[in-house]
């Protein structure tokens, strides 16, 4: 079981990793992060302890070859060989299963049968493979200078597995990352501050409203055809909107935790989300949502293949491999690589029609509120339904979702389901539903008044991620404390080791 951000047990950890981070001297700040960075990483998968390690040493060591090759066709070509080299234990590891099955019936056709591989993908593996290219790259085009940015072979092992990014991300830049590590860190009571308001919106996000939306999706989405009379109409609308919530809540909210503990170090981490519920076209949710992702893909693929230089036809195919590649990198299911291309087909078919960012986005903010509401909405609802893809196990849930979707059922039965769905370890009578409905109501209500105060404030020109060191002192002190509440309640629901986050595998 990994040692989540939002779990007891690694509040506990990181209070006492912080107070020997700041009291050893300086230079020995580095080599601390990166003994409580494995120590971390043996909580999740112990047994690819080793492999995380040997992928350090000899990705240290390849960036020193390509540094080191003044011949750019041979510079070139370690470049791809180390790229490449890495991309394959990805797939291996991660993929192997997924592209077996998937071939199975044409190994059948030449009487080869496919075994499942055992193993699991290691923890991280996703993000910190992303970042070792970015690294590569870096250091190919002489971004970041081996000898005088990396800051040795201990700050390059730090950005690889510094441990509040490496279960699920997000995914930082070798050129603004690894210069921090080069740098002594005094302690910042303003930082600190920060660092402690950002953890306690995500654990509000993730503990309450992800985790506590959990206990009802869970049981509808993992038995959704599979109990007495199956789960139908009203309840399948309302656990799908629910998820929505509990997608946002569980990836936001672990990325502010993870923000908030880097920061605490003196360290700044990559934002990775811009009030994406805000969003007024698919388009916009995409630049608003996993941004580090996003940027990533930009960058290695979309770029690469061409961009937006090679036609408008060249460009539709660009897009539909990043979503396609986005889908997949997720998780190796089908059911994400349908959604990612979903994701492109709507972003096209924005490009040609009026929903097209540069033509409207100076007319709609022009326009009034209402023009604004239908395309946030309709944005909403098409993330709602393709989520679907994501909520469910399997491609066949999805059918039975939208062939059940109008079979409601008698009010008495449709609330003892609930009631049934809701139940806990804690109670099942009145006081505590209305408490835990209440609760996530309440969190649902503090994060997106956040939220919208972040969307609001790029209009003043810089965005503000962290908008409750703007409130008043009353307003802040008043989220504190009602956070705090609702916190230490689902905790009591959960259990002190909340679930882990749903990124935790991609």
């Amino acid at each position: 079981m990994s040692l989540t951000l939002s779990s007891v047990k690694f509040i506990l950890f990181f209070t006492a990793v912080a107070v020997i981070y700041y009291t050893v001297p300086k230079k020995f700040q580095n080599a601390l992060l990166l003994i409580s960075s494995f120590v971390f990483y043996l909580f999740g998968t112990p047994e690819y302890a080793l492999l995380l390690a040997g992928t350090i040493v000899v990705n240290y060591y390849a960036g020193k070859a390509i540094s080191r090759q003044n011949d750019p066709k041979k510079r070139k070509q370690l470049l791809i060989f180390f790229v490449v080299l890495n991309v394959a234990v990805l797939l291996g590891l991660k993929y192997y299963n997924f592209f077996g099955q998937t071939i199975s019936p044409l190994l059948g056709l030449f009487g080869l049968k496919f075994e499942l591989a055992k193993w699991i993908a290691p923890l991280g593996i996703s993000y910190y493979t992303l970042m070792i290219i970015d690294y590569f790259s870096g250091v190919y085009k002489k971004e970041v200078d081996w000898d005088s940015d990396i800051g040795g072979f201990i700050g390059f092992a730090l950005y690889v597995s510094f441990f509040p990014q490496i279960l699920a991300g997000p995914i930082n830049r070798a050129k603004q990352m690894i210069l921090q590590f080069k740098q002594p860190r005094s302690f910042s009571y303003g930082g600190t501050v920060e660092g402690m308001q950002r953890f306690l919106i995500g654990a509000l996000k993730k503990v309450v409203l992800a985790d506590g939306i959990a206990i009802i999706t869970n049981g509808v989405f993992s038995n959704m055809s599979r109990v007495k009379e199956g789960y139908t109409g009203l309840i399948l609308i309302i656990a799908q909107l629910l998820y929505v919530f509990r997608m946002f809540g569980d990836f936001s909210g672990y990325t502010d935790m993870a923000i908030g503990v880097a920061k605490i170090l003196g360290i700044n981490i990559t934002e990775n989300f811009n009030a994406p519920y805000f969003a007024v076209s698919v388009n916009d949710f995409w630049r608003r949502w996993h941004m580090s992702l996003s940027g990533w893909l930009r960058d290695y693929i979309y770029i690469p293949l061409g961009g937006n230089r090679k036609g408008r036809l060249r460009r539709y195919f660009n897009s539909m491999a990043v979503y396609f590649v986005c889908g997949l990198w997720h998780a190796p299911s089908w059911n994400f690589a349908v959604w990612g291309i979903m994701q492109s087909i709507m972003v096209i078919f924005e490009d040609l029609t009026f929903l097209n960012k540069g033509k409207t986005e100076n007319r709609v903010n022009r326009q009034n509120k209402a023009i604004r509401f239908v395309r946030w909405l309709y944005t909403m609802v098409f993330f709602y339904f393709t989520l679907l893809f994501v909520s469910t196990d399997n491609i066949r849930d999805v059918g039975y979702f939208f062939k059940n979707l109008s079979r409601f059922e008698p009010w008495p039965l449709f609330f003892n389901k609930i009631i049934n769905l809701s139940d806990n370890q804690i109670a099942n009578d009145m006081s505590y539903l209305l408490m835990y409905w209440g609760g996530m109501f309440i969190a649902l209500v503090i994060i997106f008044w956040l939220d919208r105060k972040t969307f609001r404030s790029a209009a003043e020109g810089t965005v503000d991620f962290n908008p409750v060191a703007s409130l008043s002192r009353n307003k802040r002190w008043a989220v504190y404390f009602i956070s705090g509440l609702l916190i230490l309640f689902f905790y009591m629901i959960n259990g002190a080791a909340p679930a882990p986050p749903i990124y935790i595998n991609m």
